[in-house]
């Protein structure tokens, strides 16, 4: 059974770091007044408080992470690459985490089932870069070869993911986390704002939301979380989120994108089937409000990104035509290249070289299940499956038998893995923020619940029992 995790470290090794931190803090204070070269040491001082601030409190280290990783600004500390931030805040987190599995004398986060998936991916990758790289020692094109960047951010975003799992265990962290993803997401529409209004696609000045599809996506994942966060305010709130509702899919359709727009169409269909058990008037009124979005949408988007958003004939003239003939001669290629390594692929990064030298195209595959089958084999693409198959379980569980009080979250994150499927379908998203972030969500929702529910049992009578959350099992 997993045991609930309290992210504050021992009192007594945390007031000896504290002592240490003021002895610090008092040393660099005097070095800043004595010697008047103060750059350095306030950096210091600076570095030592986010430090103490993250031992206290290690939920606000990952929320770091996801912030700086989101924003994509991460200058390095005198030019080194591993005194960033990220490398920073995860080797402060290991201190804590260290300490807890010294505590608990487990690593409970590996009895998640989400983990030893991702671990398996993670042992199948590696064998795939070495078999790959003893057939072929050198890539033909050396600078499409992207093998050590993919592996880096799979680990990478596997070791937040952990850390996630961990330090995100209570209503407020999980909440916190969620709003925080909301408010960098209205940031990046925001900033997609002055191109679309100039009528060119919309794209975000920075981070993945650059990427006008990539920005479509997480305008619905926003949207949806939104919505349902909406069904459980009090009515008097309820209209601050209405102009967030407008602004978010008008920003999604900008972007031209027509995964976004199918995506979109599957937002309307899903809310709509979530609201089982609500009354005649709530539904009237929410088919009407999604109808008014859909009405001042036609109005507001400019013409060239709603005729591109829906255009999916090859054959015609309207715009992103040679985009789409692309996409789908890509998929060819990549049917053809999976077809030649079906077990271990041709090595994850590697797919843009091998098509380049093949068939003169170095794009992206842009698709995620046939990416993942052409660079990392069947076995990788069955666990991302099953990956996607036992979060969805969960979030089904967490539905109907979860906390009440995150019962938005709940539903908002299982349109969300929806959307996610169907987007992977056009784009290479498996090693992006949000998927760690959503089953990041999942299971410390899961946990939470499995904790209340444990609290619970010890007030009844020792003949009931209390039920076992899905997947978390001992």
């Amino acid at each position: 059974m997993i045991k609930s995790h309290q992210s504050k470290l021992p009192q007594g090794v945390l007031l000896l770091l504290q002592g240490m931190g003021l002895l610090l803090l008092t040393f660099f204070l005097f070095q800043i007044f004595s010697t008047g070269k103060g750059q350095l040491y306030l950096l210091a001082i600076l570095a030592g408080l986010g430090t103490l601030c993250v031992l206290y409190r290690p939920d606000w280290g990952v929320l770091v992470l996801l912030m700086v990783w989101f924003l994509d600004f991460s200058p390095r500390v005198l030019g080194v690459r591993f005194l960033s931030v990220p490398y920073l805040v995860v080797g402060v987190l290991l201190i804590p985490f260290a300490l807890s599995i010294l505590r608990d004398r487990m690593i409970w986060v590996l009895r998640v089932p989400q983990v030893n998936i991702f671990l398996l991916i993670g042992i199948l990758l590696l064998a795939s870069t070495w078999w790959n790289a003893e057939q072929h020692p050198l890539s033909i094109i050396p600078e499409f070869d992207s093998t050590e960047r993919m592996l880096h951010l799979f680990f990478a975003r596997l070791i937040f993911l952990v850390f996630f799992i961990y330090f995100i265990t209570t209503q407020k962290g999980i909440e916190l986390a969620v709003f925080l993803a909301l408010v960098l997401i209205l940031m990046a529409a925001q900033s997609a704002l002055p191109v679309s209004l100039s009528g060119r696609r919309a794209r975000a000045s920075f981070s993945l939301a650059a990427n006008p599809n990539r920005l479509a996506f997480i305008c619905l994942f926003a949207t949806s979380l939104l919505w349902f966060y909406r069904s459980s305010l009090q009515a008097r709130w309820k209209s601050l989120t209405v102009p967030l509702l407008f602004f978010l899919p008008a920003t999604a359709l900008a972007t031209g994108s027509r995964s976004g727009f199918i995506q979109m169409i599957i937002l309307g269909v899903l809310i709509l089937k979530e609201q089982e058990g609500w009354s005649v008037i709530k539904r009237v009124h929410s088919f009407l409000f999604l109808g008014a979005v859909l009405i001042v949408l036609s109005v507001i988007v400019p013409a060239s990104q709603y005729m591109r958003a829906t255009s999916f004939d090859p054959t015609t003239q309207a715009p992103g035509k040679q985009s789409l003939n692309h996409r789908i001669t890509r998929i060819w290629h990549l049917l053809e290249t999976a077809a030649s390594n079906p077990i271990l692929g041709i090595g994850i990064g590697n797919f843009r070289w091998v098509n380049q030298s093949r068939y003169g195209d170095d794009r992206q595959p842009h698709n995620s299940y046939l990416g993942t089958l052409a660079e990392s084999g069947a076995p990788v693409l069955s666990l991302y499956l099953l990956l996607f198959y036992v979060t969805y379980r969960m979030l089904n569980e967490l539905k109907r038998s979860g906390p009440r009080e995150l019962l938005w979250l709940s539903k908002g994150l299982r349109v969300n893995l929806i959307l996610f499927l169907v987007f992977s379908a056009f784009a290479d998203f498996w090693v992006n923020d949000f998927l760690y972030l959503i089953i990041g969500l999942t299971v410390a929702m899961t946990v939470l619940w499995k904790r209340q529910e444990s609290t619970a049992a010890q007030l009844r009578p020792s003949s009931v029992l209390a039920p076992t959350p899905v997947g978390l099992t001992a």
